[in-house]
């Protein structure tokens, strides 16, 4: 009795990781990325986002900075008939920076010279499409029109965005399945893409979805 006792404090505890009104929010956002899981079906999710929470508030700061900036993209976006979502990959790849540069990679989207190359973008010395901001925006968005093609979902569109398509390719044959839970809860789970996923699935929420947008 003791132990199911024990084990039923943890399960509530667990719902209360986030408010009621952030549920909500995060739910919608789900759902426009066509995940038939709600954020209670699945409790890797679920602490996944906890343990990002904390880096949504810089990321907000940077969005209310940029939001002129923000709306030419996500303009692009509703145009190509993509979620909002993926509009603010950019907070989460690169801090919106235009001219950062990764390990191996580049600009607001954090191309790599072959997929920035197999997008129709030029990446040579002295010419690199990749911080070209309109340019990469619009092989963003045929990339990722690629990936709903390829994948059949918006969310794993987003996975196979961060992680690359073989990768995940190999880890639904491994698992014989594309939930979301079930993919979140393979050990072999990339935590980058974890990270990406959470932090632009928290910032959509909070912009897009909630009530009261407050830090």
């Amino acid at each position: 009795m003791q132990k199911l006792l024990f084990l039923l404090f943890l399960f509530f505890s667990h719902l209360t990781l986030f408010a009621n009104s952030d549920v909500e929010a995060i739910n919608q956002s789900l759902q426009s990325l066509q995940s038939e899981e709600s954020l209670l079906d699945t409790a890797v999710l679920d602490n996944t986002l906890d343990r990002y929470r904390g880096t949504i508030s810089p990321l907000y700061r940077r969005y209310q900075a940029t939001t002129q900036e923000l709306e030419h993209i996500r303009s692009k976006f509703t145009d190509a008939g993509i979620p909002p979502f993926f509009a603010l990959i950019p907070y989460a790849e690169s801090k919106f920076n235009p001219t950062i540069h990764g390990y191996g990679t580049a600009g607001l989207w954090q191309f790599t010279k072959q997929s920035a190359r197999n997008f129709g973008l030029t990446v040579k010395k002295g010419n690199d499409e990749r911080l070209d901001i309109d340019r990469s925006t619009d092989a963003a968005i045929r990339y990722i029109l690629y990936l709903k093609r390829e994948f059949g979902s918006w969310y794993l569109a987003d996975f196979a965005y961060a992680m690359g398509e073989g990768t995940l390719r190999r880890m639904i044959q491994r698992n014989g399945s594309k939930k979301m839970s079930v993919l979140l809860s393979d050990p072999h789970f990339p935590s980058g893409t974890k990270a990406h996923f959470a932090k632009t699935l928290l910032l959509d929420a909070k912009i897009h979805y909630s009530k009261v947008n407050n830090e």
